[in-house]
C-alpha cells in the first residue's frame, strides 16, 4: 500500500474529526479504490480503518468487504484462543505476569488473589496449576474475581477448583469502577498476602459521568486494602482522552506493528487473517466509535500507568530476572527497572508492570 493511501486515510480521519463528513466520505471512497485485501501485507489494516470509519461516517458498506471478512469470521472466544496460542506478545506477557504472580502466592498458608477482568480464568488457574505440580500451591487460597459476565466467572471458578488446591471464590459481577463499598471490604478484610492481577482490564475504566478519573479511584482504593503486591499487563499505546487524529496515529503505529508481527508468524494465511480480524473491535472502538463516552478500548502508555501507581502509593519494580522469559521470536522482551516491555521491531506493544506499596 502506498504512503498516498495512507494519506488518503489521514484526510478522511481529519475531515470526519471536524465534523465534515461529506468530504470525509469521499476520502474513503477514494481510498477503497486502491485497497485490495486478499493482498498480504498492509491493505487488510486499511480495511479495517475503512471499516471502521465508514461506519462512523453512515456510509454504505461494500458488500465485497463483508464477504471478505466473513471468510474469517469465527466466534470472538475462538478468534481469542487463536491469538492467546499464537501471538508471542501475548503468551509472554502470560507468561511473565503469572511468573510474577506466583512469586506472591508460592508456598503460602494463605492467600488472597484479587482478580479484576478475570473472565474465565486462564491465566490464574495455569498459575495454580504450575505451584500446584511443584509442591508449592497455597495451603488455602482465597479468589475475588471480578467480572461483569456471570458466565464468565462461573467458569473461572470452575477452571481453578479443577487445580485442585483448596479454595474460596467470591464473584464480584460488576466493572471495576462499579464495585460497592461492600466489595471493597471483601477486600480488606480478605486472607494475607492479597494481590492483585489486571490482564488487559483496567484500560477499560472510563471516567465518571462527573468527571472523576476512575483509575486513579481504583488504584487509591486498592492502596487502602493494603494489596502485597499489583500485576498489571496492559497493552503500551494512548487511545484514552487524545482526540481522534492522535488517537487513530497511535493506533495505527500499534496495529501495524502486530499486524507485521503476525505475518511474521509460521502459521496459515487463514489464521493470520483470522487473527488480524480479532482486532477489529479494537479499531472500530478505538476511531469508529462516534460517542466519544461510549469508547471502550482507552489504552494508555505504560508511562502513565507507571504514574498512575506511584500517584495511589505504589512503587513499581524491576520484574526479577528468573520471572522474564526468553523471547519468542519474533518478538521482544525488555527488562525495565520498573517494567517489562514486550514489543515487535522496537515498538513496545505492551507492558508488564510489577508494583509493591511504597512506604515512607
Amino acid at each position: 500500500m502506498s504512503v498516498h493511501a495512507f494519506d488518503m486515510l489521514c484526510r478522511a480521519v481529519e475531515e470526519t474529526d471536524a465534523g465534515r463528513t461529506d468530504i470525509a466520505r469521499r476520502w474513503l471512497d477514494k481510498l477503497r479504490g486502491l485497497i485490495t485485501p486478499e493482498k498480504v501485507g498492509d491493505d487488510f489494516l486499511y480495511l479495517l480503518y475503512h471499516d471502521a470509519l465508514a461506519r462512523r461516517l453512515g456510509t454504505h458498506q461494500d458488500e465485497r468487504d463483508n464477504l471478505y471478512l466473513c471468510r474469517f469470521e469465527r466466534p470472538q472466544i475462538e478468534l481469542f484462543d487463536l491469538v492467546a496460542e499464537h501471538l508471542p506478545v501475548v503468551t509472554l506477557a502470560g507468561r511473565i505476569g503469572g511468573a510474577l504472580l506466583a512469586g506472591h502466592l508460592a508456598g503460602r498458608e494463605t492467600a488472597t488473589l484479587l482478580s479484576v477482568g478475570i473472565g474465565s480464568g486462564g491465566q490464574e488457574a495455569a498459575v495454580l496449576a504450575a505451584l500446584a505440580s511443584r509442591g508449592q500451591a497455597p495451603g488455602r487460597l482465597t479468589v475475588i474475581g471480578v467480572d461483569p459476565a456471570v458466565g464468565s466467572l462461573h467458569q473461572a471458578e470452575r477452571s481453578i477448583r479443577d487445580t485442585g488446591v483448596p479454595l474460596d471464590f467470591h464473584q464480584v459481577p460488576r466493572f471495576a469502577e462499579q464495585m460497592t463499598d461492600e466489595d471493597w471490604d471483601l477486600v480488606r478484610r480478605a486472607p494475607r498476602p492479597l494481590v492483585m492481577n489486571a490482564a488487559f482490564a483496567l484500560h477499560h475504566l472510563r471516567d465518571s459521568a462527573s468527571g472523576a478519573d476512575e483509575r486513579n479511584t481504583f488504584l487509591a482504593k486498592l492502596r487502602d486494602a493494603e494489596p502485597d503486591g499489583v500485576v498489571l499487563c496492559e497493552p503500551d499505546s494512548d487511545h484514552h482522552r487524545v482526540a481522534l487524529p492522535e488517537r487513530f496515529h497511535n493506533s495505527w503505529r500499534h496495529f501495524h506493528a502486530v499486524f507485521r508481527l503476525i505475518d511474521a508468524l509460521d502459521v496459515s494465511a487463514d489464521d493470520r487473517n483470522a487473527m488480524k480480524l480479532f482486532f477489529r473491535r479494537e479499531v472500530a472502538d478505538i476511531v469508529g466509535t462516534a460517542d466519544d463516552e461510549e469508547r471502550y478500548e482507552r489504552h494508555e502508555r505504560a508511562e502513565t500507568w507507571l504514574a498512575r501507581l506511584r500517584e495511589a502509593g505504589f512503587r513499581p519494580m524491576a520484574a526479577p530476572a528468573e520471572s522474564v522469559s526468553e523471547p519468542i521470536p519474533p518478538a521482544f522482551v525488555r527488562r525495565d527497572p520498573d517494567s517489562v516491555r514486550i514489543g515487535f521491531d522496537g515498538e513496545s506493544l505492551l507492558a508488564v508492570i510489577h508494583a509493591v506499596p511504597a512506604h515512607g
